[in-house]
């Protein structure tokens, strides 16, 4: 089975910045990268891709300009929602756990923990040791939590809690050099430092606009929402510096 250009240029289409670090979900563009949000349902480590249905987890060569191949589907679990790239590891968001999967033959996804909560919806974005989950109850799983969680990663065969945050129906998040945005839908976002994961520090809320996901990179936060696409600075201090709006 082979994936065409056709979709592939609509993955493409989908990623909102062009990126050259090493962050989550970063794909190959034109000699340089892009980087998806912590929603997407797609991933990119060196030549594969990597893409979660709601069961399964499927595995592409993009090698080829041309054509790209799928070498293989593997049975992950019920509810699969999001997916995250970082180094060796694929880091999945599940309605009722964050899975753990090893990359370090491309080709060959290992499973390698479950890690279970309450059904929620959740995305999962990974920085150095800590992964970030939001939990939320504001969306079609209408049920569970609205918090915010920070697990420690640092043995991917155990990974455990370090703090539980409550938090208004969150959804997409992003971090990067432990700046953490948090999209709380109708309630706005929120910026935290956690540097200390036992302490977080809020930075700044703001209520009035939908923020849904968020992409950082450069020192701008692309933040999209159901009334628009905004940009903010966020290096020393909170700017907005752009707006997209979407009329419906």
């Amino acid at each position: 089975m082979r994936l065409t250009k056709l979709i592939w240029n609509l993955l493409c289409l989908c990623l909102v910045i062009a990126c050259a670090d090493d962050g989550a979900n970063n794909l190959q563009v034109g000699g340089g990268q892009g980087q998806g949000g912590s929603l997407t349902r797609f991933a990119i480590n060196g030549s594969y891709l990597y893409i979660a249905s709601q069961t399964t987890l499927s595995v592409y060569d993009i090698s080829s300009n041309e054509d790209f191949e799928m070498l293989k589907t593997v049975n992950v679990g019920f509810g699969l929602e999001t997916i995250s790239a970082r180094g060796t590891y694929l880091y999945l968001g599940a309605q009722d756990a964050m899975y753990i999967y090893s990359i370090s033959n491309p080709e060959d996804p290992q499973f390698i923990f479950r890690y279970s909560h309450i059904v929620s919806c959740d995305p999962v974005v990974v920085e150095g040791n800590r992964a970030y989950v939001t939990l939320s109850s504001g969306n079609f799983c209408n049920r569970g939590t609205n918090a915010l969680e920070i697990i420690d990663i640092s043995n991917p065969n155990n990974p455990v809690l370090i703090a539980n945050y409550p938090m208004n129906t969150p959804l997409g998040i992003g971090i990067k050099d432990n700046i953490l945005f948090v999209c709380e839908q109708t309630f706005g976002f929120t910026v935290f430092d956690v540097t200390n994961a036992n302490d977080i520090q809020m930075l700044h809320h703001v209520n009035d606009i939908h923020a849904f996901d968020v992409i950082l990179h450069n020192g701008v936060a692309t933040i999209t929402g159901d009334d628009g696409i905004y940009q903010y600075g966020y290096i020393n201090s909170l700017e907005l510096l752009s707006i997209i709006p979407v009329t419906k």
